[in-house]
């Protein structure tokens, strides 16, 4: 098959395209795998064909961190544009490559209409649950995952969201001759250890669990010996940014040598940041980034922000979390672990002190058997190469 591959977003949203790519093409398909900026780097040498869209998510958060009055304000003249241009990238490149399926992220809504024009299979790939409407649990872009009776009306915000690029998907629409603009499936990433599929869930909406592929770079030997001298707590904010990253990340070392355990500090795009202060305690180590599959075993208790590919390798890792969300579907995942018993309550990032973090750190360890036994049941997760068994199955019932 021919597979066409998109996405936008923050490191949780390009990893899963990724897995998929690369074990796609290792099962013998033809692949691409479109994606911003600031991601084509790490697959331009990959043995599928890369392809950038224009700008970068990266931008913003330098720019704007998380916070939801700067990007409102900045969304007119250049996160809009952004989008604009993203869109009209990816639909070309779809008549371009004329593709046998598009699997899509939500963002990018020009993808099912290209697809159809080419005779192409399109597929909407939700990485969270915040798409199809259920009675089962709210849109994953709440504070929580239940609001009871109005679970399903959570999902009209999404709709709107939507109607922000009304124009661009029409004049599309009109320029290609597709009135049908909807995907022919949608795809679930989430694992079926955490989230029972709903009942009133259509058909074609398919719960295939986590596009997952474990990392094969190993550990730095520096990182490993260091996890392996002390119990260790990493702290990892990913994609987001707010506030003092150096004031957050003295809380957070003081709350974790209060229980006499060290703390691995992973700044990411800029979250978290080198204290000077503390840049020789043998109790801290700083590092850019590192293989959640390979170190999330090995810590303790890892403290993080609730991205649904974090809130996984934790789980798949068997290690208790405390998340301090910040914005989508962050709280919803604290929550929806919480109710589980797989975790504490959430840390909101207001009140993110030494004293709190402590405490959540205690807390979070005794989660650590239930966790464990969704660890050992994702153990079956196998989302790849159910989706390609599923895309397969709809292209031999359509010819």
């Amino acid at each position: 098959m021919k597979i066409y591959l998109v996405t936008a977003g923050s490191r949780g949203d390009f990893e899963p395209f990724y897995a998929f790519a690369k074990k796609a093409t290792e099962l013998g398909h033809e692949v691409y795998l479109s994606v911003t900026e600031e991601f084509f780097p790490k697959i331009s040498n990959e043995k599928f064909s890369a392809l950038s869209l224009p700008g970068s998510i990266q931008h913003f958060v330098d720019k704007n961190g998380v916070s939801i009055i700067k990007n409102s304000l900045d969304f007119l003249p250049n996160v809009r544009p952004f989008i604009v241009k993203l869109l009209d990238t990816a639909a070309e490149q779809i008549l371009e490559v004329k593709p046998d399926v598009v699997l899509y992220h939500p963002t990018v809504l020009t993808a099912p209409i290209a697809a159809r024009s080419v005779g192409a299979a399109s597929g909407l790939v939700e990485i969270i649950p915040v798409l199809t409407p259920t009675k089962d649990f709210a849109s994953a872009g709440l504070w929580t995952s239940n609001l009871g009776i109005l679970n399903k009306l959570t999902y009209k915000a999404v709709i709107l969201a939507e109607k922000l690029f009304y124009l661009e998907t029409r004049r599309w629409s009109k320029k290609l001759g597709v009135k049908n603009i909807k995907p022919d499936f949608s795809l679930s990433l989430t694992s079926p250890a955490v989230l029972k599929r709903p009942t009133d869930w259509p058909d074609n909406t398919y719960l295939v669990g986590p596009w997952h592929e474990p990392d094969k770079e190993e550990l730095d030997q520096l990182v490993l010996d260091f996890v392996n001298r002390k119990d260790t707590v990493y702290a990892g904010f990913g994609s987001m940014k707010k506030g003092n990253p150096q004031k957050i990340t003295t809380e957070i070392i003081k709350g974790v040598k209060k229980l006499n355990m060290q703390v691995l500090v992973s700044t990411g795009w800029g979250g978290l940041a080198l204290s000077q202060e503390l840049i020789n305690d043998p109790d801290v180590m700083f590092v850019k980034s590192v293989s959640h599959t390979k170190i999330f075993p090995l810590v303790k208790v890892i403290l993080h922000h609730g991205g649904i590919g974090t809130t996984h390798a934790a789980l798949r890792a068997g290690t208790p979390s405390v998340i301090v969300p910040f914005i989508v579907d962050q709280p919803w995942w604290a929550h929806k672990l919480h109710t589980q018993q797989l975790g504490p309550k959430s840390l909101p990032f207001r009140k993110l002190k030494s004293k709190k973090v402590s405490t959540r750190i205690v807390e979070a360890l005794r989660y650590k058997q239930n966790v464990m036994n969704v660890s050992n049941k994702m153990k079956t997760d196998n989302g790849i190469k159910n989706t390609i068994r599923i895309i397969k199955e709809y292209l031999e019932s359509k010819s």
